[in-house]
């Protein structure tokens, strides 16, 4: 069969038009679907850092290859892009004096997020592109460029991943983690061996006022462990940081920002097991416990407060000031209940379309605790170097403790240049609790019982706002400005003590001791501001730095406990009733003659006044590509006026005017990749406390001790050198060794001493002491072991310490021991724990061991030793686990051998008590 070329063609052309029909309305269908659908996509941010310092670096170009997107870190390293397609990306990042690099396999889902952090690298050191994968990045990022590695100084820290595979609930119990910290009545830190008054407390980098009394360092278990971020400790100092401290500076940090908007709810229920349903005696309520915010019935009455009592006071007056006074002296007994919280935060970097970063969040906790098997004494000589008892008392106290917080935190970038933040932070906890004891006092020669109620309400509120600005590629200025405001209350506390002989009934004590009420008051505002300036000496690259800075704190606190004694002259049979009906309606009304009040004379009032100004200059500088000096001096004023006045109408005056010059060397030596030598010498300082400076006495109740301030005390100056070298082998892998000397001059120590069956406690300025010290740490995973190790990771931290005091002779008294360790110094403190992580991170297991060395609580005077606090083995543990979906679960286990608190001075148990064990489990989820 013959085709000619002309059918050939004529084919041709129908197969074409065919296909054209056939495939050209398809092709449009696909292109029009494909307009109508829009395109997935998603965000990217994160911060770009320099990856030998760990600053952020501003100006950073970063872009999606392959598109027209991208943008440009600002002041503080970070970055976003938006609209980014969704799927496997990679990103290119550009700086000058920096080398180039791009990252390769980040996974972005459809509106989804991801957070990369990227590290960059001088330009001297790296002479060609590099490229790596997100999940290696990651890996360095955000293990190796922690902050202790990192650092300008010796700093530990715990992170908030760390916190939450813990059974830690707030601040004081997560620090107790790091090396060398250990915590004094669960609230208060002490570094490196030292006492409270050594270290010092800051919130997002500004100064914490404190609600105690007779401290200036802030009792940590204010902050609930779900608001933060991370808690770092330098234990060295550098002249841009406060310089009155000598164990360490806390910075607790809260919640950031995160990569996208997220909400999340967690809920616990736990009890203690010795006191879920056990028989316990609690303080009666007026209202407003549950939330810290007392009643107003019990603030002090109006016929007490606007008495003249160092006039003339009628009979009718006191009456009514028995009738005014909420008439409840006795506590409920009842069965101890559990313990519960609630939680939620939320954030984002997003408002109403605007690039403004956001953290919004808050929790409610409530908790019965109690004081078993509870044992307080005071003792005198007895034969053979023994401790005899004046005072003997046993009983228990039981306690419920409501504490909430949350905080709002808002960081928004002004042009690529400008960042501008506001954090606030409020947090408010109480304790209402009854203490009953009965015993023996010797120098009453009775058999005594004694009944206490108490509520304390305390709360933290601060408000920083702070900004950072980039002039130039090699000036840039950040400032803050804080206000901070703490209270303390303890409004309505009651004191019973009932005695009688061995032939007769309980009858309340006819003396100044047998009822009293107190009305405790303490407000403390605080004013910071701080402004720093960096310039860039050589390339952006090489972090050489001139950094010069002013700061100035502002303090005012005042600080009011009047205490007031009722005494009855009732008859024989209605002093032993309770004191409910003693100072009732029946024996207050108009014509009752029996009850009289008196204000106790050592009680009283202080207010105090402290301005600290301070400048400084410091550089840091590379001297070659491994070794960096940072060097430079702070010149520190401080001023404190403190006025006190008593009852008794005895007032005084105290003031404490100091410059001084803080010099401070370091050098950073990195020995490889992943070994680093640090080396400081700087000196310190501590103040007085501003209870300390006012020469007034506060009584205690019956038995307990009084404490004397001494207006003569001076500041102590402490020279200080470090030593440490610190090697990351792995990814969340560490190994340290350290070792630090420090010398005080004319320190301040508390001496206590027995006198008619009670103690009186006062301080005074030794000569000199020295605290020498080692400190270990490791953190290993255990993957060596064998495949079924890989999932576990072990850590530890050691530190051993030796102090010692030249006392000679304070104030007149002979003291015990005149080479003893510094109050407060522990020989020893030992952290360690195991951890379970799954492959997914999802379920994670943690035991925790900590246990600190016999340390001295006060400092005893002849003929008594020294009183200590016995060491205690402490066992927790914790373990996290899916339930489904964005559920999760957790079990926390605290105090699982029950150790006791025990307070020695001798042979005789001065304080002690066993708190039980606590279990809980909670759920969270997140959105």
């Amino acid at each position: 069969m013959r085709i000619s070329v002309n059918e050939l063609f004529r084919a041709a052309r129908r197969v074409m038009l065919a296909t054209t029909v056939a495939v050209v309305p398809a092709l449009f269908s696909q292109t029009v679907s494909a307009q109508a659908a829009p395109l997935a996509t998603g965000k990217i941010t994160g911060r770009i850092l320099d990856g030998a310092s760990g600053q952020p670096i501003a100006a950073a170009q970063i872009q999606v290859v392959g598109t027209t997107l991208g943008a440009q870190s600002g002041v503080d390293g970070r970055y976003t892009i938006l609209r980014v397609p969704a799927g496997t990306v990679t990103l290119t990042v550009r700086r000058i004096g920096y080398g180039p690099k791009s990252i390769t396999g980040i996974v972005l889902e459809a509106s989804g997020a991801v957070e990369q952090d990227i590290s960059l690298k001088s330009a001297e050191l790296q002479l060609a592109a590099i490229s790596v994968t997100a999940n290696k990045e990651k890996g360095s990022v955000n293990d190796a460029l922690n902050a202790q590695r990192n650092a300008t100084n010796v700093v530990n820290a715990i992170t908030a991943e760390q916190i939450a595979r813990s059974p830690d609930g707030d601040a004081a119990q997560a620090a107790q983690r790091v090396s060398g910290v250990t915590v004094q009545d669960g609230k208060y830190l002490q570094v490196r061996g030292l006492s409270e008054r050594y270290t010092t407390a800051s919130l997002n980098g500004a100064r914490i006022p404190s609600p105690e009394p007779e401290r200036k360092v802030v009792p940590l278990d204010l902050f609930p462990a779900s608001l933060i971020q991370d808690v770092t400790t330098a234990k060295t100092f550098t002249p841009d940081m406060p310089g009155d401290f000598a164990g360490a500076n806390v910075n607790i940090r809260t919640r950031e920002f995160p990569a996208r908007r997220q909400v999340n709810y967690s809920t616990s229920f736990g009890f203690g097991d010795r006191v879920l349903g056990n028989a316990l005696p609690f303080a009666p309520r007026a209202g407003g416990e549950l939330f810290g915010n007392a009643a107003s019935n019990r603030q002090i009455p109006q016929a007490i407060s606007g008495a003249n009592f160092l006039g003339s006071v009628t009979q009718q007056q006191y009456n009514q000031m028995a009738r005014q006074q909420r008439n409840v002296w006795s506590p409920s007994v009842r069965n101890g209940g559990a313990n519960g919280s609630f939680g939620m935060s939320t954030g984002g970097n997003t408002i109403l379309g605007k690039r403004v970063g956001y953290v919004l969040s808050g929790n409610y906790g409530y908790s019965e605790e109690v004081r078993a098997d509870e044992r307080y004494a005071v003792g005198n000589q007895g034969a053979n170097n023994t401790v005899v008892p004046l005072t003997e008392l046993r009983g228990q106290t039981g306690r419920s403790s409501a504490q909430w917080g949350g905080i709002a935190n808002l960081s928004t970038m002004v042009g690529k240049n400008s960042r501008l933040a506001i954090n606030s932070t409020m947090t408010r906890s109480a304790d209402n609790e009854a203490r009953t004891d009965r015993g023996f006092d010797e120098n009453l020669n009775d058999s005594i019982q004694r009944t206490t109620l108490r509520y304390v309400e305390r709360g933290v509120a601060t408000v920083t706002g702070l900004g950072e600005h980039q002039l130039s590629d090699r000036n840039k200025t950040a400032w803050s400005v804080s206000y901070g405001n703490t209270v303390r209350r303890e409004p309505d506390r009651s004191d019973v003590v009932y005695a009688r002989t061995p032939e007769g009934p309980y009858q309340i004590l006819a003396s100044l001791d047998g009822a009293r009420r107190l009305y405790f008051d303490l407000q403390e505002d605080n004013l910071t501001g701080q402004v720093d300036h960096t310039f860039n000496l050589g390339s952006v690259s090489s972090q050489n730095t001139l950094k010069v800075g002013a700061y100035y704190r502002s303090t005012e606190r005042t600080s009011d406990a009047p205490i007031f004694a009722f005494i009855t002259r009732a008859n024989q049979s209605v002093v032993q009733q309770s004191p409910d009906v003693i100072f009732g309606e029946a024996q207050a009304c108009e014509t009752c003659t029996s009850i009289n009040v008196q204000p106790i004379g050592q009680a009283g009032s202080y207010s105090a006044s402290d301005r600290t100004g301070a400048g400084y200059l410091m550089t840091d500088i590379g001297l070659t590509d491994r070794i960096r000096i940072i060097a430079g001096a702070r010149v520190e004023q401080a001023r404190i006026t403190v006025a006190a006045s008593t009852q008794g109408g005895f007032t005084t005056t105290s003031e404490l005017d100091n410059t001084d010059v803080l010099p401070s060397l370091l050098v950073n030596s990195k020995l490889t990749e992943s070994q680093n030598l640090r080396f400081g010498i700087t000196r310190t300082l501590a103040r007085p406390e501003y209870r300390e400076l006012a020469p007034v006495t506060f009584r205690d109740v019956l038995g307990g001790v009084s404490v004397t301030g001494n207006s003569d005390l001076v500041r102590s100056l402490i020279d200080n050198v470090d030593l440490r070298w610190e090697m990351f082998p792995n990814p969340g892998e560490v190994l340290s060794v350290g070792v630090f000397a420090k010398r005080f001059d004319r320190p301040i120590e508390r001496l206590e001493q027995a006198t008619s069956g009670a103690y009186q406690a006062r301080f005074q300025n030794a000569i000199s002491a020295t605290n020498l010290g080692v400190e270990l740490e490791a953190r290993k995973q255990l993957g060596f072991l064998g495949r079924w190790a890989e999932a576990f990771t072990g850590f530890s931290n050691l530190t051993l310490m030796q102090s010692s005091v030249d006392l000679d002779t304070l104030g007149g008294l002979t003291v015990t021991d005149q080479t003893r360790r510094l109050v407060g110094q522990a020989p020893y403190v030992v952290n360690a724990g195991l951890t379970y992580s799954n492959l997914s991170g999802s379920t994670n297991a943690t035991l925790l061991y900590n246990v600190v060395g016999e340390r001295i609580t006060a400092a005893g005077v002849v003929p008594l030793p020294n009183i200590v606090e016995k060491p205690r083995q402490l066992v927790d543990l914790s373990l996290r686990f899916p339930v489904r979906g964005n559920l999760s679960a957790r079990l926390d286990a605290r105090n699982l051998l029950d150790a006791r608190y025990r307070f020695m001075q001798g042979n005789l148990e001065r304080e002690g008590w066993n708190a039980g064990r606590t279990l809980s489990m909670g759920l969270s989820w997140r959105q």
